[in-house]
């Protein structure tokens, strides 16, 4: 399968739109596309009536390291499944040559994860499991979403101090102390004193530190209690692993191994889906009907795949002298699908692919002054892509795949869904809204 990386890319769905023969056309009802035909306003035509065909897509895996932002947790999204989120992460010395002193004790290890303030879903303090990485991350490697790391048990989290906060609002309260929110995981004290007992040479620099100690995986447990997910901020210095010792001249000592981005690192994502996307967990199964409802998912989850098979016959009827003066994608969401308590993306990508089926950007994404959109529109309860380059390319055959593929914007870095209305979808019976329920394209042009 294909691996996609996530700087291509944030929210992952696969909608499927194959094209049947143009069944109507009309003269515009609306001002979309007129300001590029001013000089032959008779001569415009639009329609929406090009029939597609959606199909959901598993994605594969995605490209997760490199990332600002790792995510943990274990989410139940109530229209995509349950989701689970974490990272494996290289630690980097504070100073080097740290001399612990004489005798030195572990008081407590622990590690201190910082927010970025991002969240998904309902929250509440989970169990996280942190294991010691049996091979080294390097910095200049590629990893992946469903990468499978080794890990050295046993697991090094204290579980007298599970379940863990997860919740960027709430203070922490340690006896009479009161901290800042932050993600704070105990680990084991005879790993701190493993620590402090190593030979100097191993603090000598972080490329001995990293032979010595391979690095961590942090992940939530999906046997235990509690929900949702935050951001962790991997890149900026704030997050680290602490040590507070003591030995025989200073009674209240404290080292950090720092995560910041010269750490090498890797985003971890898995699903469970619920219907109607449930059967994606098959293995064998890697796309499903999107007629009637499409879905997208960040985190390496889901993505939509857009076909134009029969814009040959559609073009066969236009004149050689015809002009696409703009075409426009619709994708309406149900606003059932839109729970405040789990937000839908803010924005969408689309993407194509090379002949060898790598991702690579539509014409319209890299044309100077074209604004491609793919924000949520509220007030039309759609996400809107002008694909007007794109389309023109199809139609002239020098496009290089006949395949889009509508994506999130933040597939890598987030856990978030979009549930949209296929092509064939219709509205309640006896609905008088004037806004079409169904994804469409909508293409005006001249000849």
């Amino acid at each position: 399968m294909i691996k996609f990386t996530a700087s291509h890319y944030a929210t992952v769905v696969a909608v499927f739109l194959g094209i049947a023969v143009l069944t109507g056309c009309k003269k515009p009802s609306t001002d979309i596309g007129l300001e590029y035909a001013a000089d032959d306003l008779l001569n415009l035509s639009q329609t929406d009536t090009l029939a597609l065909e959606f199909h959901t897509i598993r994605e594969d895996s995605l490209e997760t390291s490199h990332l600002s932002t790792a995510v943990l947790g274990r989410m139940e999204h109530p229209f995509f499944g349950t989701h689970q989120a974490g990272f494996a992460v290289q630690l980097r010395l504070s100073a080097p040559d740290i001399d612990f002193g004489s005798n030195p004790t572990v008081d407590s290890i622990y590690l201190s994860l910082n927010y970025t303030g991002d969240r998904y879903g309902l929250l509440s303090s989970q169990n996280i499991t942190v294991m010691e990485l049996g091979d080294s991350l390097t910095l200049d490697s590629s990893y992946f979403s469903n990468q499978s790391f080794e890990g050295v048990e046993p697991p090094l989290q204290d579980v007298a101090f599970q379940p863990v906060v997860l919740n960027p609002s709430e203070e922490l309260y340690f006896g009479a102390d009161t901290i800042a929110p932050e993600v704070r995981v105990y680990l084991q004290d005879d790993f701190g004193q493993r620590l402090l007992n190593a030979e100097s040479t191993v603090y000598e620099s972080n490329q001995a530190w990293s032979e010595y100690f391979k690095g961590l995986t942090v992940m939530p447990d999906p046997n235990g209690p509690g929900g949702g997910a935050v951001g962790i901020d991997v890149v900026t210095g704030l997050s680290r692993m602490r040590l507070h010792y003591h030995n025989d001249t200073d009674s209240a000592a404290v080292y950090d191994f720092s995560i910041n981005a010269l750490s090498p690192r890797n985003n971890l994502f898995t699903h469970q889906w619920r219907p109607p996307f449930q059967a994606l967990d098959e293995p064998a199964i890697l796309a499903l009907d999107g007629s009637q409802r499409a879905g997208i998912f960040s985190g390496a989850g889901l993505k939509t795949r857009v076909e134009f098979p029969n814009l040959v016959a559609w073009e066969a009827e236009r004149s050689d002298n015809r002009a696409v003066h703009k075409a426009e994608l619709w994708l309406p969401v149900d606003p059932q699908y839109n729970d405040p308590r789990y937000p839908i993306p803010t924005q969408l990508f689309i993407l194509t692919e090379n002949e060898a089926g790598d991702p690579i950007s539509t014409p319209d994404q890299t044309s100077i002054g074209l604004n491609i959109g793919g924000n949520f529109d509220a007030t039309n309860q759609a996400y809107r892509f002008n694909i007007s380059e794109t389309f023109q390319q199809m139609l002239n055959g020098s496009f290089p795949s006949d395949k889009l593929y509508v994506v999130s914007s933040r597939a890598g870095i987030s856990l978030q869904g979009v549930v949209l209305n296929g092509p064939e979808f219709q509205g309640d019976e006896g609905d008088t809204t004037s806004l079409k329920p169904n994804a469409r394209i909508l293409v005006t042009w001249s000849e």
